[in-house]
């Protein structure tokens, strides 16, 4: 995912659209038994801000899949994010230009990462499972007496 700065200098224009897909790794979810449902899809624009310096837009389109942290429903769920983010030459501690490029990756797995909820829920309202029997509260009333 690596944007090419010098090429874009050499087109006559100051900004251009890009789009990149990949595979994250697992290793950006703490959950247990969640993972990535398919690739990650980036699309956005790259503008010339200086010689050496950038302003990048766009969105970030995940998805996640694996079971509820509460009723332990499988379950998938999708993400888009928004980002706009400034690299340049000088740039140490956040996203550099190295040799007129600048790479895509610490950028989109910095997002998602970010953007991971802390629980995976099948939907905001979940019951959860009743302590006592480990009815699937989200379908009903359990008949146990462990209230």
């Amino acid at each position: 995912m690596i944007l090419d700065i010098k090429q874009l200098k050499r087109s006559g224009k100051d900004s251009s659209d890009f789009f990149f897909e990949y595979q994250p790794s697992d290793e950006l979810i703490d959950i247990p038994s969640v993972t990535f449902s398919g690739d990650i899809k980036i699309n956005g624009t790259v503008s010339l801000t200086g010689e050496h310096s950038v302003y990048i837009e766009g969105e970030v389109d995940f998805a996640l899949k694996g079971d509820c942290t509460r009723c332990c429903a499988t379950t998938e769920k999708r993400f888009v994010v928004e980002f706009s983010e400034s690299a340049s030459l000088d740039d140490e501690d956040g996203y550099p230009v190295k040799n007129d490029t600048v790479d895509l990756s610490k950028i989109v797995d910095d997002l998602v990462a970010m953007n991971i909820p802390v629980s995976f829920l099948c939907r905001e309202d979940c019951k959860g499972l009743c302590s006592g029997c480990g009815t699937n509260l989200n379908d009903g009333e359990c008949k146990c007496k462990n209230k």
